[in-house]
């Protein structure tokens, strides 16, 4: 009780509980706008200009000293609300689509023509953590609690690029604990590892010509053979690590031979040094297949990150949060709509909802995510919402998901216990050292590498020339 200031030691906690829970109320609808405002407009990762435009405004609206095109990020963005003093906590706002993942908000396979959607569900974490953000300094401001709540606007996660170049950058520099979202198939509190991810692109050069003739420096047939080598050699030398791989570029008509192939590859694995390794093999092996093939080798970098680093005590705090809030209310109407798509995506499968809190400590999530390589360095605390476990991640479904209205109970649900969660820390500063104990604790012995990213000219002055696979770095 001693960290706390006299006037909050004077309020109880349900009293404080009440007055966060009000304030969130308050700008609940603000919420559900942005999450169609979002939703309407997908953005590619580093060019998600109206994304980044929406919510800093938002939030300038709302008292926040708003810093644009943040830290040489021309969609990123740093808010901040408070006196200056006390403890600082971030909300980390998302706000990328995915490409190929267009679809209308209805229950079946409809296009919108489209070139991206938001098939993990950003339009949703942006706005939910944003609006999380707003309710608590309001909340803090009405307590007269000292403290600085920040909105650290994060582009380009999708490619686990954004956070790692925000870190490299400074912009978690001085921070006392993170807190953030994401859907899932789980309600509830996080505290364990995800998968480590590396990724890169291979560019192979070659000549073109009558696809007729003799088919010498062909770059596709080094593409070709450097991913049926992967196939081949997995089960020999990385069983147990993920490797993932498109071809971006593999030639235009078949009477021409294609003089350029990319192969952009991703690994994944829970240990980072083994995701390293793995990948650093799997470059080699396309190097290999390039001399085979007489075709010239270049390997541009994109970034690496590490899982996350669990956080029991920031964990549980959050936990208390959902407990304050509750499950997601979804209406009957909503369940029903959300039974439709998945008969769409799972014919004959049986419909599951996690109606359910819950605190989750044990193993480990398949994907990754780049805060991931911020959670070693500050402690970091995360929110789940539940999707129906027949609706798959990164699938047209999940588009038609978010922007589906019946679908806000979950992130709200979120929205609200991370700004109780961020009115707890600030108010007892006790959560935070004993979280910055644990992560000492776990990292200790432990020497981090810097943030590794590459492509920065591209992502910063021409993010097109990446997704149109033209760039060069």
């Amino acid at each position: 009780m001693t960290s706390r200031s006299k006037k909050a030691v004077e309020r109880t906690d349900r009293d404080v509980i009440a007055i966060v829970r009000d304030r969130w109320a308050d700008i609940r609808p603000e919420i559900e706008r942005h999450f169609g405002l979002l939703w309407q407009e997908p953005e590619l990762p580093n060019m998600e200009i109206a994304a980044a435009r929406l919510l800093s405004d938002w939030l300038a609206g709302r008292g926040f000293s708003v810093e644009r095109r943040a830290y040489g990020l021309p969609t990123a963005f740093f808010a901040r609300k408070g006196n200056g003093q006390g403890p600082r906590i971030a909300l980390l706002a998302e706000y990328d689509a995915l490409p190929g993942t267009d679809n209308d908000a209805v229950p079946y396979r409809k296009r919108r023509g489209r070139r991206a959607g938001h098939a993990c569900g950003h339009n949703q974490i942006g706005p939910a953590n944003a609006g999380a953000a707003i309710a608590a300094a309001a909340a803090l401001e009405q307590l007269g609690i000292a403290g600085e709540i920040i909105v650290i606007g994060c582009p380009s996660e999708e490619i686990v690029w954004g956070k790692i170049a925000l870190l490299k950058q400074g912009a978690f520099d001085g921070l006392d604990g993170i807190l953030t979202s994401h859907g899932d198939y789980q309600n509830g509190a996080i505290s364990r590892p995800c998968q480590s991810v590396v990724g890169g692109e291979i560019v192979f050069s070659g000549e073109s010509g009558h696809g007729g003739g003799v088919r010498r420096k062909n770059a596709l047939d080094a593409a070709e053979l450097a991913v049926q080598s992967f196939e081949r050699l997995r089960a020999h030398h990385f069983p147990d690590t993920s490797v993932e791989h498109v071809l971006r570029v593999g030639g235009h008509i078949p009477n021409v031979t294609p003089d350029q192939s990319r192969l952009w590859i991703t690994t994944r694995h829970v240990d980072y040094a083994r995701a390293r390794e793995i990948y650093d093999f799997v470059i080699g092996v396309a190097e290999q297949a390039a001399r085979m093939t007489d075709v010239a080798f270049r390997h541009q970098f994109i970034a690496s990150t590490r899982g996350y680093l669990p956080n029991d005590t920031l964990a549980q705090v959050l936990y208390s949060s959902l407990e304050s809030v509750g499950p997601p209310k979804w209406t009957d109407e909503g369940k029903t709509w959300m039974r439709q798509l998945s008969e769409a995506c799972r014919p004959g499968a049986p419909f599951t909802l996690d109606d359910r809190l819950g605190l989750y400590t044990e193993g480990h999530d398949p994907y990754g995510q780049d805060d991931g390589e911020v959670s070693w360095r500050i402690p970091l605390g995360r929110v789940n919402w539940a999707f129906p476990e027949t609706v798959p991640l990164h699938n047209w479904a999940l588009t038609a998901l978010a922007g589906f209205d019946g679908s806000y109970p979950g992130p709200l649900m979120a929205s609200e216990a991370l700004a109780l969660a961020a009115v707890e820390l600030v108010r007892c500063p006790e959560h935070l050292d004993a979280a910055k104990a644990e992560l000492a604790k776990r990292t200790r012995g432990l020497k981090l590498d810097p943030p590794n990213i590459g492509a920065w000219r591209t992502m910063t002055e021409n993010p097109e020339s990446f997704w149109n696979a033209s760039w060069d770095e």
